[in-house]
């Protein structure tokens, strides 16, 4: 168990050199970056000030390791740590004190986290995805090198009663939006730093929140608001699924529709509502994810045309003609201006 604690409040000012970006949304602790002795205070004031007042305890006090970043989008924001082994407590005493609005759905990333929430004590594997209210009293952590991956939504935005979330907690599973959810979790948190960066943050935030609200009612089994959640929630998560499945070149609208249990007719009503077709909105998706590929610093696959397959695309000249048409220049000409850009840093 962990050795050692510290439970320090909301006031403590963080130093200017820890943060950096916050506006946006970047990294806000490394201790690597500070003295041993002041990795512990540092973790503390920085869980504290972007998640919820709470006392850390350490696995190894004498060895603090942890990465933390946080990325606003809106109506949520994602918070994400990876540390050696810790503890995080919010007792009653905090919770009293401390008044905290946040609903959160968090994912492990590596080993099984252990949490202790309404009396109740529960082990998540890695990508079992977990709902806590976070103005209660909680034990969270994990032992060795761990992470913890979250999206936090304030509870105004859901527009649901608390005792419905906490229902919700106890029988996540049994929604038929869980695994659909979890994966959006997942790709938001884990691509945050790509996606703030994109100029959509607050519809993304907004959508985030739409599906965390259908997954509440519909695992609490509140019949009364399921049928107007899941229509308010169609677009949310009709996105969802096809962000989730944009490399799968048998995406279909047929494919889509069935999946969200809703006519074809209706789909395409969808996307006339939203200005862009269908079709138009996969191809530009596809297009972005594959410029992401072609100019990221280690690339993931070795040619032009393997990264157009992965993203969905069978004819490299279509591919093409639709990534200059949406970006000013051809797959070729990006990534050698890539290239070139990366042996210049490389230099410097």
């Amino acid at each position: 168990m962990p050795r050692a604690h510290t439970d320090i409040g909301l006031g403590m000012r963080i130093s200017g050199n820890l943060l950096r970006d916050q506006e946006v949304g970047m990294l806000v602790l490394d201790t690597q970056s500070l003295p041993p002795r002041e990795r512990a205070e540092a973790f503390q004031a920085t869980v504290s000030g972007n998640c919820s007042v709470s006392m850390a305890s350490f696995e190894d006090p004498t060895s603090i390791q942890a990465k933390m970043t946080v990325f606003e989008f809106g109506r949520a924001k994602v918070f994400n740590i990876e540390a050696s082994g810790t503890t995080l407590r919010r007792t009653p005493r905090i919770a009293r004190a401390a008044d905290e609005s946040s609903i959160v759905l968090a994912l492990p990333m590596r080993t099984d986290n252990q949490l202790t929430w309404a009396r109740e004590d529960r082990v998540f594997g890695p990508r079992d995805l977990m709902l806590v209210d976070l103005s209660l009293p909680y034990v969270y952590g994990w032992r060795g090198g761990g992470a913890s991956y979250a999206l936090h939504v304030e509870v105004d935005h859901l527009a649901l009663p608390r005792d419905a979330i906490h229902r919700a907690a106890r029988e996540l599973r049994r929604s038929p939006l869980y695994e659909l959810v979890r994966d959006h979790v997942a790709r938001v948190t884990t691509q945050a730093e790509t996606l703030v960066q994109g100029g959509a943050t607050a519809e993304l935030g907004a959508a985030s929140a739409e599906l965390m609200r259908a997954l509440v009612v519909s695992a609490a089994g509140d019949d009364r608001r399921l049928r107007e959640t899941m229509h308010s929630s169609t677009q949310a998560r009709v996105q969802a699924y096809i962000r989730a499945h944009l490399r799968d070149p048998e995406l279909t609208p047929a494919r889509i529709a069935a999946a969200n249990a809703i006519s074809l007719r209706a789909l395409y009503k969808l996307y006339e509502t939203l200005g862009q077709s269908l079709e138009q909105s996969i191809i530009e998706q596809r297009l972005h994810g594959a410029r992401a590929d072609l100019t990221a610093t280690r690339r993931r696959y070795t040619s032009i045309a393997a990264t157009a397959r992965a993203w969905g695309f069978s004819n490299p000249s279509f591919f093409s003609s639709k990534f200059r048409e949406l970006f000013g220049v051809t797959p070729r000409q990006l990534t050698t201006m890539t290239q070139s850009a990366q042996q210049v840093d490389s230099l410097s």
